[in-house]
């Protein structure tokens, strides 16, 4: 019994160790931004959110929002204009999924397909507030002008 035991408790911890493994983790950005290249996305904003809404289950991913343009570092997105946008659907590879507040301003990367723009849980969006928002833009910007907008 005491065998059975052992065996059932080092079964236990191996599961508990493997959705640990493979639980989504939240990236903690530090003073540079992650991304470098930003061939990939349509538009590289400044946003503020007015409606947003995430799935019920799980990680309550996001599903949709709605968000208005407050600066434009890349892309034909007019500040004032309002885009509805989706989350991108992807692989998580323990990323965890996008959250976003309502009313708040974000800075945004996206990309644009038949019209619709996505945001990818794999593009950092970045809430206004948090202690390195304003040199990420600036950041960005540099990057972007040395780049040719790229």
């Amino acid at each position: 019994m005491k065998k059975m035991m052992k065996r059932i408790s080092i079964l236990l911890f191996a599961l508990i160790a493997f959705v640990i493994s493979i639980a989504c983790k939240e990236g903690i950005l530090g003073p540079e931004y992650p991304i470098t290249d930003f061939s990939e996305y349509n538009c590289v904003v400044v946003a503020t959110v007015d409606k947003v809404v995430h799935e019920t289950q799980g990680y309550q991913p996001l599903k949709t929002f709605k968000a208005t343009i407050k600066k434009s570092l890349k892309g034909d997105i007019v500040i004032g204009t309002q885009i509805n946008g989706k989350a991108k659907i992807e692989e998580p590879r323990a990323v965890c999924p996008v959250h976003l507040d309502e009313n708040s301003d974000y800075l945004l990367l996206l990309t644009k397909s038949k019209g619709e723009y996505f945001l990818s849980r794999f593009s950092f969006p970045v809430k206004k507030g948090y202690k390195y928002f304003n040199d990420y833009i600036s950041q960005i910007e540099k990057l972007l002008n040395k780049n040719g907008k790229n």
